[in-house]
């Protein structure tokens, strides 16, 4: 679901995040009281998709520094958090944001933060960064990097710290613990939940309109106001989610999601893309035990723990 952060809220991440101490084209903007910012746009290729990513650094191009990864509320894109991938560029770090997989410009299936492919992805990401001349490393193959984002960008952050030991502090906000008990509570479907997360943002991720409404009482999710020239229930995000076409050419929900949200009952599968909990090692199991406190530059202070 895609969720505008509040001031406060961007606050915290940036102050969590603050603990971390290629080609393409790039553009510098700078002010009297700010250092250049540099960005570089670049699409990067990974199995079954391109996705399109933004790389921000600022002040000297010497200096290795540490890099934040910035992922985006479902129907969003990279363009959603380049305010606060700027600030965090003029306070010292490389940030990185991207649009996952059928967002934004990005192509591919969406799976709903799947560990065989939006996971992946942010490994790929982190490898990307680890090969940067501009990001700090802790070792060969190993950038000093966190990650932050809200709901659908705070459940990759949890994810991917569970998935990737290189991952040395996450920031989630306004995220979800585990989608499949999110939309299942207690095995009861959440129809008008799961009618709002599909649909939100589902012009914003096939044509660029504003999203339609929430469904109203009695009213089955994709039957209120479409954008022009789009049947009910023909919205991108929504018809995803029932395994349909969603305007972005190639970007289906895929696996056991789809199944869970036509049918109204839960799948394993389902449960397995949306579980932050999900994967094979310790932290993925547990993800409160990811790195808290990893090492920051001198002008941050703070600290921050998986929910």
């Amino acid at each position: 679901m895609q969720i505008r952060i509040p001031r406060r809220a961007a606050a915290a991440t940036a102050a969590a995040v603050v603990l971390l101490a290629g080609a393409g084209t790039w553009t510098a903007v700078a002010s009297d009281d700010a250092p250049a910012l540099r960005r570089e746009d670049r699409v990067l290729e990974m199995p079954g998709a391109r996705i399109d990513t933004s790389f921000f650094t600022s002040g000297s191009a010497d200096g290795r520094r540490p890099a934040v990864l910035l992922g985006h509320g479902f129907g969003g894109s990279k363009d959603d958090v380049r305010a606060q991938a700027e600030k965090l560029a003029r306070d010292g770090y490389a940030v990185l944001t991207w649009s996952a997989r059928g967002f934004g410009a990005s192509t591919g299936r969406i799976g709903l933060n799947d560990p065989d492919f939006e996971v992946k992805d942010v490994s790929r990401l982190i490898d990307w960064l680890a090969k940067r001349p501009e990001v700090r490393l802790d070792g060969d193959g190993d950038p000093r990097v966190g990650v932050s984002g809200s709901s659908y960008g705070g459940a990759i952050s949890l994810l991917a710290a569970g998935h990737d030991k290189r991952v040395d502090a996450i920031a989630p906000q306004i995220t979800y613990w585990n989608l499949a008990d999110a939309l299942f509570p207690d095995g009861v479907f959440k129809k008008l939940w799961a009618g709002i997360f599909f649909t939100t943002g589902t012009a914003a991720s096939s044509d660029g309109s504003p999203p339609g409404r929430a469904p109203r009482e009695g009213e089955a999710p994709g039957e209120g106001d479409q954008p022009p020239g789009r049947a009910p229930g023909q919205g991108g995000a929504q018809s995803a989610a029932l395994g349909q076409g969603s305007g972005q050419g190639e970007a289906p929900v895929q696996g056991g999601a789809q199944g869970a949200a036509a049918q109204g009952a839960p799948a394993e599968e389902a449960a397995r893309q949306g579980d932050t909990r999900a994967g094979t090692s310790s932290r993925a199991a547990d993800p409160s035990g990811a790195p808290t406190a990893p090492r920051a530059p001198a002008t941050g202070t703070g600290g921050t723990t998986a929910p």
